[in-house]
C-alpha cells in the first residue's frame, strides 16, 4: 500500500512539474513538401496559432516553427492547419466592438486555418481574441472562400430612455449556403454562425452528396478505446503450517495466462494526456506445495477466477510513433470455484482485492506493460488464517475500436 501511495505520488508530481511542456505526435510541412512527423508542444489553441514548439524525441532541444515557413501542420487528431492568405474581417461579434457598416472591411492577412470537417466539401475555422470566421472549400474553388458574418449597429432614432444603438446581423452566410452548399431539405435561414451548427450542416450536406468525411473534430468530453488484452502472471502462494511450526508453505511459482477485455477513456485536459481504464480478465491455473514439517505432504490450489482492474494511465510522447504510460490502480477478484485440499469448503475468500502500479510502452494499436501487484490473503480460515498470494505480470493490449 504503501508503495503504491508513493507511485501515485510520484505520477501527480511528475505531470505537475512537466505539465508545461506536454508534447504530442504529430507533423508538419515545410515550403519544400517536405513532411517531417515528430512531437510538437500540446496547447490549448483558442487563437489560431502563427507558430509552434517541436522535438524529434523527447529528449531533444525544442525548436520553433513560424507561418513563413510552414505550409500544413497537424497535432494528435485535435488540431489540423493548413496556412493561406484570405481576406476576411475581424471585427467584433458583438455591438461593442463592431461598426455601423453591415459589409465587412475585408483585409488580406496569411493565417492558419483549422480543418473542422474535411471531405469533398470542408469546413474551416479561424479564431482571435473569441471572434470567429469559417470558411469553406468545394471543387469548385480553389481556395477557401468566407462565409460572411457581421455584426453591426444603427443609431437608435426613436430616442427612447436607455437605447442609442439598434444591434443588427449581417447573416449573408445563410444565403451563400442556400446557394452553393444545400442538398436535400436543408435549411440555413435558421443556422447560427457557430461551429457545433455549421459543423453538423456541412456532415449532412456531405452525407447527402455521398461524400466521403476523412476528417471531422470531436468534442474534447473523452475518446473511448475497447480492446483484448492477454497476460501471463508469475505467481506464488504461501500459508502457515498445518503442524502448528513458524514455517510456512510454499507452493511452487507459476506463469499463468489471463485474458480479457478493456475499455479505455481518455480525459483530455489542455496539457496532460490521462486516461481511465477499466479491465477484465479470466485466468485459471494449479499449484502444488508441500509442508516439509509433515511428512508426505502434498497440497494443491486450484484457482479460477474473474479480475476486474480499474485505474488511471498517463502518457508520455517519446516520439511520433512511440509513447511511454504509467500507471497504477485497484483490482478485484472474484471467486470461480477455487479449491484446495489444505482449506475446507468456504474457507476461501469469494472476493480479494490487491492494488498494483506499472507501466510500458505504446505504439499504435499495441501496448506492452508490466505490472506489481501487493500480495493478498485468500483465505478466511480460523485454522490457518494467514495466506499470501504474490503476483507479478507482463501483459500485451490491442485497440479494437
Amino acid at each position: 500500500m504503501k508503495s503504491l501511495f508513493c507511485f501515485v505520488v510520484g505520477i501527480f508530481c511528475m505531470s505537475a512539474i512537466s505539465a508545461q511542456s506536454i508534447y504530442e505526435a504529430g507533423y508538419f510541412i515545410d515550403n519544400n513538401g517536405k513532411k517531417t512527423e515528430c512531437l510538437i508542444k500540446k496547447l490549448s489553441w483558442r487563437t489560431n496559432p502563427t507558430e509552434f514548439q517541436w522535438k524529434k524525441t523527447i529528449s531533444s532541444s525544442p525548436k520553433t516553427e513560424v507561418i513563413e515557413d510552414i505550409k500544413e501542420f497537424a497535432v494528435g487528431e485535435d488540431y489540423q492547419y493548413k496556412r493561406y492568405i484570405l481576406q476576411f474581417d475581424l471585427n467584433g461579434d458583438t455591438v461593442g466592438k463592431s461598426t455601423k457598416s453591415k459589409d465587412p472591411d475585408l483585409t488580406y492577412k496569411k493565417i492558419f486555418l483549422r480543418t473542422i470537417l474535411k471531405s469533398k466539401t470542408t469546413l474551416f475555422q479561424y479564431s482571435k481574441d473569441d471572434v470567429h470566421r469559417f470558411f469553406y472549400t468545394n471543387p469548385e474553388t480553389i481556395y477557401p472562400e468566407l462565409l460572411v458574418y457581421k455584426v453591426f449597429y444603427t443609431p437608435d432614432e426613436s430616442k427612447k430612455p436607455g437605447k442609442k444603438v439598434i444591434p443588427q446581423e449581417n447573416n449573408t452566410y445563410q444565403q451563400q449556403l442556400a446557394e452553393k452548399i444545400k442538398c436535400g431539405k436543408q435549411d440555413p435561414s435558421k443556422l447560427t454562425y457557430t461551429q457545433g451548427d455549421l459543423k453538423r450542416y456541412f456532415k449532412k450536406y456531405n452525407e447527402c452528396k455521398g461524400n466521403n468525411i476523412e476528417y471531422i473534430i470531436r468534442k474534447k468530453i473523452n475518446q473511448t478505446r475497447i480492446g483484448i488484452v492477454a497476460a501471463v502472471d508469475l505467481t506464488g502462494f504461501t500459508h502457515d503450517s498445518q503442524a502448528g511450526s513458524a514455517g510456512n508453505v510454499s507452493y511452487d511459482d507459476a506463469f499463468v495466462p489471463r485474458y480479457g477485455i478493456f475499455v479505455e477513456t481518455f480525459i483530455p485536459f489542455s496539457k496532460v494526456d490521462l486516461s481511465f481504464f477499466l479491465e477484465s480478465t479470466y485466468k485459471a491455473f494449479t499449484m502444488d506445495g508441500r509442508d516439509l514439517a509433515i511428512a508426505n505432504s502434498e497440497f494443491e490450489l486450484d484457482y479460477k477466477s474473474i479480475n476486474v482492474a480499474v485505474g488511471p494511465r498517463f502518457h508520455i510522447y517519446l516520439s511520433s510513433k512511440f509513447e511511454l504510460f504509467l500507471e497504477g490502480g485497484l483490482t478485484v477478484d472474484f471467486n470461480l470455484g477455487t479449491e484446495s485440499n489444505v482449506f475446507e469448503e468456504n474457507e476461501i475468500e469469494n472476493t480479494t482485492t490487491e492494488y498494483f502500479y506499472g507501466g510500458g510502452f505504446g505504439s499504435g494499436r499495441f501496448k506492452i506493460g508490466f505490472r506489481q501487484y501487493t500480495a493478498k490473503n485468500i483465505s478466511k480460515s480460523t485454522a490457518l488464517p494467514n495466506s499470501e498470494l504474490t503476483t507479478s505480470s507482463l501483459y500485451l493490449s490491442m485497440n479494437i475500436f
